[in-house]
């Protein structure tokens, strides 16, 4: 029997994880400035009682595999990471 496995998005994997880390009032949040990016990594969790960052540099693939966000049959690949496109300026003027 052939078994074939379905790619999880980046948008659906933190609904999930968010889904299991919100029972302990935490949440898991994208960096959006390359400032906290630097300091917190592409991913870290807050405390949602407190707001406060109590994990930074974050590992997505790590956490889904800890909260078991990922059934048997899905994966989640790295290298296609949803972004959105980068703004550039117009140049009319």
């Amino acid at each position: 029997m052939n078994t074939f496995k379905v790619a999880v998005d980046t948008k659906e994997l933190v609904q999930r994880i968010n889904k299991v880390l919100t029972k302990g009032n935490h949440r898991l949040v994208q960096s959006r400035s390359l400032s906290d990016k630097s300091n917190l990594g592409d991913w870290y969790i807050i405390s949602t009682s407190t707001n406060e960052v109590t994990s930074w540099h974050s590992d997505i693939t790590e956490l889904a595999q800890e909260t078991n966000a990922l059934m048997p049959d899905e994966y989640f690949d790295t290298s296609r990471l949803d972004k959105k496109a980068s703004r550039e300026p117009d140049e009319c003027f």
